[in-house]
């Protein structure tokens, strides 16, 4: 799941003496300030006007009668106070907006104490199992957008009880200018099985970036998947990938670094295993595909779809969209591996 969600930037700080209190006020990196016409209209909330000659003056009127937000234009020395009695309203993205503080050289402060909700936009994955779409939102306004995205699980092993990786949750602070465009990779989970010694599909990563040029904003890992004996390894919220936990280091995988995808050695796989797929990166895939059909395959990239990678003939453990990898299958003599999750790894 990811979610955008609408802030304001702040950076310059003031603080006001009340009669009672000190109360926080910080200025709007943008002029504007965007709100819910329906938290105005309907929860008890009252906008005035008065005089007020300088920023402090403005503020230190707002202190007194607790506002949430202010206005001030020193030019016509006007103060325009919003009080905002009621912060918890429930959200939907294609609600109307309301703009303060358009006019010319007008300054907007918030109280960094009082909070009300922003519109906000709310992707989920758009499919399941190792095919997906990438979504698209378009950005109206000029402003500081906070961005969080989490990355998928990998697939369980029901039978065991093992439980695959949780995909890593990563948030940042975004500015974004009107009409730029963003892709968002919604990552989905791996495929779970329900065989004894099959390990679960990769958990897909879900990614942020900018369309016209494919500019990385963010990138969650996911998680990877369980193998009958062990959960699966947690995401990365990092640059780095983790490796895997092998029965032996020789035959272990290794995450990847600095946003290149992971990396197996297919040839050291025990004689009686079946290998899981490695997870994609931002930057590729991995360099080595599956040795046959009964391994997992590597997710893929960015230039593949991030499609995630398939499971081992007869597995239903299939990397999760997202570049997760797939898992090895269970046969009547061979083991399964997990596949590992994609992201920024």
């Amino acid at each position: 799941m990811l979610f955008i969600i609408y802030i304001v930037c702040c950076s310059l700080v003031l603080r006001v003496q009340g009669t009672t209190s000190v109360r926080t006020y910080s200025v709007c990196s943008e002029q504007q300030l965007h709100m819910l016409k329906a938290v105005l209209n309907d929860y008890n909330n009252v906008t005035t006007t008065t005089k007020a000659t300088t920023v402090i003056d403005c503020l230190a009127k707002c202190q007194r009668v607790s506002c949430s937000a202010a206005v001030s234009v020193e030019s016509n020395a006007t103060c325009e106070m919003v009080t905002i009695a009621t912060a918890k309203l429930s959200i939907s993205a294609n609600q109307v907006q309301r703009v303060i503080g358009s006019q010319v050289g007008a300054k907007v402060w918030k109280a960094d104490d009082s909070d009300w909700p922003s519109p906000a936009v709310q992707l989920r994955n758009s499919s399941t199992g190792r095919n997906g779409s990438i979504q698209s939102v378009l950005i109206n306004t000029t402003g500081c957008y906070l961005i969080r995205a989490a990355g998928a699980r990998g697939g369980d092993n029901l039978l065991t009880n093992t439980s695959g990786g949780q995909g890593a949750q990563v948030s940042a602070r975004v500015n974004l200018t009107a009409g730029t465009q963003l892709s968002i990779v919604v990552g989905q989970m791996g495929g779970s099985t329900s065989l004894d010694y099959e390990g679960g599909g990769g958990g897909g990563g879900s990614f942020v970036y900018r369309t016209v040029d494919q500019l990385l904003l963010l990138a969650a890992g996911g998680g990877g998947g369980a193998s009958w004996n062990r959960n699966g390894q947690q995401g990365e919220a990092g640059r780095n990938g983790s490796d895997s936990k092998g029965a032996k280091s020789a035959h272990a995988g290794f995450g990847g670094t600095n946003g290149q995808p992971g990396s197996n050695s297919p040839a050291s796989t025990p004689s009686k295993s079946n290998h899981g797929g490695c997870g994609a990166g931002w930057l590729g895939r991995a360099v080595s595909p599956r040795r046959s059909s009964s391994d997992g395959e590597r997710g893929g990239s960015l230039a593949d779809g991030l499609v995630g990678g398939s499971a081992g003939d007869g597995s239903v453990c299939h990397g999760g969209f997202g570049g997760g990898g797939g898992g090895g299958s269970r046969t009547s003599s061979l083991k399964g591996a997990p596949g590992a999750g994609g992201g920024f790894s």
